[in-house]
């Protein structure tokens, strides 16, 4: 492979692993504007995506998840490990079937299919054993407080926005058991694929962020107070999927963690050209916890 968007190391590791490779394209960059994820076919035409962690952290996370947490997620429902190299933070995967769920039109009841799904995923990931996993940063209630605060502050918010958010993380949530966690589930980390019938599968992608810690922190947060406030049956269809409603230790929780998760969001969003969605996420938490009679 010649192609200068793509470094040695990537070359190097591709040919090692499957032989020389087409370029298909750069599907991720970082802040600075380097690319990090290639998308290249393999001599005999597949899809595989090299990616360069961040850090050696997200690395180990994710070589970790892909080893321990994704073939339990059953066949074609994650992304398969090729090759990794822990020196340049480098992955080879096999490309998931689909296209993100932010950018597939589909119906209602598509819809409230692809939560559903996406429940019976999360319950998996839930359930899988915490031993191997990369243990997941836990912080005394106050200092989350006061580093969310502090974000709050450097995302120039409204004074009357940071009262809510201080109100809101005022008192530590209840604590909840600690399982292995995705960490980024949403639906830009969730691949939907139809087959010659129409049936739709979905798969989920992105495990840099997996660790052990309590749902409630992310991956039920996410979806209880970011993604489904304003529709009920897509919250019902995830419920529908994971098994079970969440307990009222649980939703107390996720909303005392959405509230810590904004400011975060917020900053993120902003330093990635104003990222509309994630934008979108801190605009609804705020929204829910300025409401008297909160959804959730």
């Amino acid at each position: 492979m010649s192609a200068p968007t793509v470094p040695d190391d990537v070359d190097h590791l591709l040919r090692a692993t499957v032989g020389p490779c087409h370029l298909l394209g750069t599907r991720s960059r970082s802040r600075a504007g380097d690319p990090v994820v290639w998308e290249v076919a393999d001599p005999d035409g597949r899809r595989l995506f090299a990616k360069r962690h961040k850090n050696a952290l997200m690395h180990r996370r994710e070589t970790t998840a892909y080893r321990h947490l994704a073939p339990a997620l059953g066949p074609g429902r994650a992304p398969m490990l090729l090759a990794e190299d822990c020196l340049s933070l480098l992955v080879v995967t096999a490309a998931l079937p689909g296209t993100p769920v932010v950018r597939t039109a589909l119906t209602d009841a598509e819809e409230r299919e692809v939560y559903r799904q996406a429940g019976q995923l999360a319950a998996r990931v839930h359930a899988q054993p915490v031993s191997g996993i990369v243990a997941g940063e836990q912080l005394p209630w106050g200092q989350e407080r006061e580093r969310a605060l502090s974000r709050a502050r450097e995302a120039r918010l409204s004074v009357e926005d940071i009262d809510v958010l201080a109100e809101a993380t005022r008192t530590e949530p209840p604590h909840t058991p600690l399982t292995t966690c995705h960490g980024d589930f949403g639906p830009r980390n969730w691949l939907v694929d139809r087959d010659t019938n129409g049936q739709l599968a979905v798969g989920v992608i992105d495990f840099e962020r997996s660790q052990v810690e309590e749902p409630v922190r992310r991956d039920l947060m996410r979806v209880m107070l970011q993604l489904t406030p304003h529709r009920p049956d897509l919250r019902a269809a995830f419920l529908t999927g994971y098994g079970r409603a969440l307990t009222a230790e649980e939703r107390v929780a996720c909303r005392a963690w959405a509230a810590i998760d904004c400011p975060a969001a917020l900053r993120w969003a902003l330093d990635h050209h104003r990222d509309e969605e994630v934008l979108g996420y801190a605009r609804t938490v705020l929204a829910l916890l300025r409401d008297p009679h909160p959804v959730a």
